[in-house]
């Protein structure tokens, strides 16, 4: 019997538990021999299919979903619509990151795991994208910095644990103006797109000239 004194949230069986504890893969190893992981093959392949799916649906629905951003009004918007827009677009930010973390099955192997959230929040991330008209790097910025953290991590040569903290934490202070500037960014970007006349008329109107097609 294999035991691992450790928090609750951080037993070695949970997927997330790696690379905290890097001696998690051996508790992984001995049930890979012992019990294997058919029981949460078919969960995984269904989210597989699912991520996939909403990664083609999003792509193929990308030019409607850029027209119906510009079938509004020529008038402003308030300020009160734009925030409570840009709220929206904060939120499924997060929920793209946050919502695949709790739809995996607890006691997966780490590398499926996190191959499997990874995925979630590219799709999921992909969709709050083509809704929003955002920047894919800006949205994406926090998922490469997650990639880049799990290599950090898990990297096996640390001559010992003070050593592999300090550089986990000398990782994070420098990945922190990117995570910031591209919260800006996507501020940014929405501001411009609520801001931007329309380039496509309401169904049933007539087109207007704007400045730059009388150049033409």
């Amino acid at each position: 019997m294999i035991t691992f004194p450790s928090a609750p949230w951080f037993k070695p069986w949970y997927w997330w538990s790696w690379p905290i504890l890097p001696l998690g893969l051996s508790w992984h190893k001995q049930r890979w021999n012992d019990l294997g992981y058919a029981a949460e093959i078919p969960a995984v392949l269904i989210e597989v299919l699912m991520y996939i799916a909403i990664i083609t649906i999003t792509r193929l629905a990308r030019p409607q979903m850029t027209k119906l951003c510009y079938y509004r009004r020529p008038e402003k918007q308030s300020v009160l619509v734009q925030g409570l827009i840009k709220l929206v677009a904060f939120v499924a930010m997060v929920a793209a990151y946050t919502i695949p973390f709790f739809v995996i099955p607890c006691t997966v192997h780490p590398f499926m795991g996190w191959s499997l959230y990874l995925l979630g929040v590219l799709a999921f991330s992909s969709a709050v994208i083509n809704a929003f008209l955002l920047p894919p790097l800006a949205v994406l910025t926090a998922w490469l910095g997650m990639v880049g953290m799990l290599f950090v991590m898990a990297f096996p040569w640390y001559h010992d644990g003070i050593q592999r903290i300090l550089v986990v934490v000398a990782y994070a202070f420098c990945s922190a103006p990117f995570l910031w500037a591209s919260l800006v960014r996507v501020m940014d970007s929405l501001q411009t797109i609520l801001e931007r006349d329309p380039f496509f008329p309401r169904l049933g109107e007539q087109a207007q000239e704007t400045e730059f097609s009388k150049l033409y």
